[in-house]
């Protein structure tokens, strides 16, 4: 059987890549543009790679867009070809920045590639436009999901560092492995605010694991005993949008059925020490 690496070039021989920019899309801030791939098309098109941009960020007829893999070292996901239909000179009201509102449409390369084709490539800029020829030999074919990308498997209890909006989608699918690995996980977690830097520490214990105590959250929008928390969430405008946008989710400790409620409790009170959570930043009142 050939190992010969498959170039990203065999699967798109109509292109035109010398009238093709490349999107590079990452994070930005807590916003992941994979989980707004995954949650709506329309979005991931007209915001991540259409909309406001620099002057000469799609400065090309074509843009492939390509998007980073939670967890995953120099692998992207395909997200489609796209034709650049209109360019308008902006200034944004909120930041005084000039630039440029893209208009874009989804073109017909690769249709039945986007979500499912895994490139590989390593990254040596910053930079989330690139010209397709200086790239183009680096860019290799990973892997062809058998189905589209549906979002990030359980990456683990130590790296779980989510914002709202993803781990609502998560809970509302019952994911099978984040939901196996934390119905019957014990433990202390974080929430923080990420736009005030305001911070809340709790704890699931008992029968009631990680996956339950976090649904009165993200399914149900509060508990009964985050008075702090709460009267936090609150006080935003539209509160569970805020929240989707702002606040992320951590475990920062994963403990087993072994350990009793004593214990957890113990353990809570530490972090909350340790992460002042019950100063001016923090929402934990006892």
């Amino acid at each position: 059987m050939s190992t010969i690496p498959i170039k990203l070039s065999k699967l798109f021989p109509d292109i035109d890549w010398q009238d093709t920019k490349v999107h590079i899309a990452q994070r930005s801030g807590v916003n992941r543009p994979i989980d707004d791939f995954v949650d709506n098309f329309e979005t991931w098109q007209n915001t991540w790679t259409g909309g406001f941009h620099s002057r000469n960020c799609w400065s090309r007829t074509y843009v492939f867009s390509m998007m980073e893999v939670p967890g995953q070292t120099n692998q992207w996901l395909f997200g489609g070809v796209f034709e650049v239909v209109s360019r308008t000179s902006v200034k944004q009201k909120r930041t005084g920045k000039v630039g440029v509102d893209f208009t874009v449409k989804l073109a017909t390369f690769g249709l039945a590639f986007i979500g499912r084709l895994m490139i590989e490539w390593e990254k040596d800029a910053r930079t989330i436009h690139r010209l397709a020829e200086t790239i183009l030999d680096g860019m290799r074919v990973l892997q062809v999901l058998p189905e589209p990308y549906a979002g990030e498997a359980f990456p683990g209890s130590s790296n779980i560092n989510h914002n709202f909006r993803v781990l609502e989608r998560i809970w509302r699918d019952e994911r099978s492995d984040w939901k196996a690995a934390l119905q019957n996980c014990q433990g202390i977690y974080l929430i923080t605010d990420t736009l005030t830097n305001h911070r809340y520490i709790g704890s699931a214990s008992g029968e009631e694991g990680i996956w339950s105590r976090w649904s009165a959250y993200l399914l149900y929008h509060g508990h009964a005993d985050n008075t702090a928390l709460k009267a936090h969430l609150n006080s935003k405008k539209d509160s569970i949008n805020y929240a989707r946008e702002n606040f992320t989710f951590s475990l920062l400790e994963y403990m087993g059925s072994s350990h009793d409620k004593a214990y957890i409790l113990d353990r809570e009170s530490h972090w909350k020490e340790v992460l002042l959570t019950r100063n001016e930043k923090g929402l934990n009142e006892n």
